[in-house]
């Protein structure tokens, strides 16, 4: 589905609760037989590190999404679907330089999306004082 541009934007948006649920329940799970302060912590940063993930990555696609032409996003998705399987490979052979590949690769995202909301921005205020008719 991640293929066919705004069938995209619809499945981030129900993943949006999906991901972080099983983000915290994973959390959980690792926290094993911690106690309850310290399994609850694990549980709010698994939910918040997926749910941050999962943003920086809808908003991409979003921003992505008002590309006119097809290319671009079926090339954006080959890429995250090669990304993650590299992930994944490393992360089993050599777990902490999957780990800062990871980071490496969300610190990315977020200056990404930063970049590209300010961007948004701009052109919003630049459209809006364009277009404000003066009254006499």
């Amino acid at each position: 589905t991640d293929k066919i541009p705004y069938v995209d934007s619809l499945w981030d948006s129900v993943s949006t609760l999906i991901r972080p649920t099983i983000g915290a329940m994973l959390g959980y799970l690792l926290a094993g037989d911690a106690d309850s302060v310290n399994a609850a912590l694990y549980a709010a940063a698994g939910g918040g590190s997926a749910l941050a993930s999962h943003l920086v990555k809808a908003s991409t696609r979003l921003a992505i999404n008002a590309s006119p032409e097809p290319v671009t996003n079926v090339t954006v998705s080959l890429g995250e679907d090669v990304t993650v399987a590299g992930v994944v490979a490393l992360a089993l052979y050599h777990p902490w330089l999957a780990l800062g590949v990871a980071s490496l690769l969300f610190v990315t995202g977020v200056v990404l999306v930063v970049v590209l909301f300010r961007f948004v921005v701009r052109g919003w205020r630049r459209w809006k004082a364009r277009g404000t008719p003066t009254r006499a």
